[in-house]
């Protein structure tokens, strides 16, 4: 997005939240890859996966694993190290740009002051 286009949205945002009419919170967003837009929560059929097993979704052809946990390791620029980071949704990680790491996190110690 260019700067002028990108000002205009963020103008925008502030201006619909300081009217009340719009807020910010920690919410999950119902994507629908079929209708292509998001949707509402009475929507939705939540089920529990408690063990890995493939499922037919609506709209689609053949079955899906749903319930898997993969383990995705980023390389450190310059290092030899790497962060491992679990998902349940693999296809998404190769997009990402950053990984944040919370410097009180003991784990990741030895990470703070390394470009990631």
């Amino acid at each position: 997005m260019d700067e002028n286009l990108s000002k205009a949205v963020i103008e925008a945002f502030v201006r619909l939240y300081e009217k009340g009419l719009i807020y910010r919170g920690n919410r999950l967003i119902n994507w629908s890859p079929k209708l292509r837009t998001a949707i509402s929560d009475i929507e939705v059929e939540y089920i529990d996966i408690n063990v890995p097993k493939k499922m037919k979704v609506y709209g689609h052809e053949g079955t899906y694993e749903f319930g898997y946990l993969v383990l995705f390791a980023y390389k450190i620029k310059d290092s030899n190290d790497e962060i491992v980071v679990a998902t349940t949704r693999l296809e998404t990680m190769l997009g990402d740009v950053a990984v944040a790491v919370n410097s009180k996190d003991e784990r990741y110690k030895r990470f703070i002051g390394k470009e990631l």
